[in-house]
């Protein structure tokens, strides 16, 4: 819906008043003021984006600070392609707290075809006596359950609604796990598509919310590098956005949660942990669900790990290029540029040197806008990006 807007006066002319007004002059003025009427117009719905972010903890603050700064570079990048207006609150230092949000909450003056995002980064814990499976953001003056948020921003009533928590949900006081090694970043920027997000962001109508653990459960985080899910998660979005065709919110939170665990797959059990979602919207049906790309990037690299014996790697190629590919399927291989392939092989023998190579690899990322769908939903043509581990 278009919002009306009265500060714009359109000059209207009478035909006899030409003569103090050249022709083109008169189209130039008019081109303007369509211009205008255009850019004011298309820019119309806002994106309320709430960032909370412990940057002066003294164990995570660089962290958080550091998610912070590039959340906001990607929300305000989505806003600017489905051309939204940014509005921006972030929530540090002596406004990280319960009234602070509250505050930040009450700033938003929402209209139905708007758009809020809520992001906190940050300490946070769990009860055994908590109802719910999500949260508490552990805030410097009082703590506030992750949960209660959405539902605040929810009774604003916009298009869609994300709320994101990326920190602890374990049953006791702790500081989020903060580990030495580098994330590993998956995927490349290729294309700037907009409709992938108009799916995503406009298309959703309804909320979503999300936390980086499950009740129990601690989150992990870089010193330098900011948070794991918080960078995994970007990673599935702009993936999503540079290589695929058919994307959904499943298929993104899915993607994010498997990268997740590929960067946690070298850690003990105790620091791992896994995003959880609930969504009010009905999920996009995909063309082929069980080809989707989150489904062959999992088959891929799951092929591709070591911890597994080389039988068990083998029974899964055979299964596995039987429900994806067809017999004479061809894989487009790339490294870095999936427009110019370095080479070209029959996916028996592709799959096939992935098991026998897997020490070799580090990770593959599947592009579905460069592969070719055929029937029965398998692929005749597959395209995807090897990556090989640092020797």
């Amino acid at each position: 819906m278009l919002k009306y807007i009265p500060s714009i006066q359109v000059l209207t002319l009478h035909p006899t008043s030409m003569t103090f007004m050249s022709l083109r002059t008169y189209r130039s003025v008019c081109t303007l003021v369509i211009f205008l009427l255009i850019s004011r117009l298309s820019y119309s719905q806002n994106f309320y984006a709430v960032l909370v972010a412990d940057t002066k903890d003294p164990s995570l603050g660089v962290s958080c600070e550091k998610d912070m700064e590039e959340m906001s570079g990607t929300l305000r990048t989505i806003s600017n392609k489905i051309k939204y207006n940014y509005q921006e609150v972030i929530c540090i230092q002596d406004k990280f707290g319960k009234n602070g949000i509250q505050e930040a909450i009450l700033k938003i003056q929402c209209q139905p075809e708007d758009i809020i995002f809520f992001y906190y980064t940050g300490h946070g814990i769990n009860t055994t006596t908590e109802t719910s499976n999500f949260p508490i953001l552990y805030l410097k003056d009082e703590n506030l359950e992750l949960e209660t948020v959405h539902r605040l921003l929810k009774e604003k009533k916009p298009r869609f609604c994300l709320t994101l928590g990326d920190c602890c949900n374990n049953l006791f006081s702790e500081t989020r796990s903060m580990r030495s090694a580098t994330p590993v970043l998956k995927g490349i920027t290729v294309t700037q598509d907009s409709l992938i997000l108009h799916k995503l962001f406009v298309e959703a109508n309804g909320d979503l919310l999300i936390s980086s653990s499950k009740k129990g459960e601690r989150a992990t985080a870089h010193p330098n590098d900011g948070s794991f899910y918080t960078n995994t998660w970007k990673q599935a979005l702009a993936y999503a956005e540079n290589h695929n065709t058919h994307v959904s919110w499943e298929t993104l939170l899915t993607d994010a949660e498997n990268r997740l665990q590929e960067s946690l797959k070298s850690f003990p059990d105790s620091l791992k942990h896994h995003s959880q979602w609930v969504r009010s919207f009905p999920e996009t049906v995909l063309p082929c669900p069980q080809a989707s790309f989150t489904e062959i990037n999992r088959f891929l690299n799951v092929l591709a790990d070591e911890k597994l014996s080389f039988n068990e790697r083998n029974k899964l190629r055979t299964l596995g290029q039987k429900v994806f590919f067809n017999l004479a399927a061809q894989v487009s291989i790339y490294m870095s540029d999936p427009e110019k392939p370095v080479e070209t092989q029959p996916i028996d023998h592709f799959l096939k040197r992935v098991v026998n190579t897997a020490p070799l690899i580090d990770e593959f990322n599947f592009v579905e806008r460069l592969s070719t769908l055929g029937q029965g939903c398998t692929y005749d043509l597959v395209t995807l990006q090897e990556i090989r581990k640092k020797q």
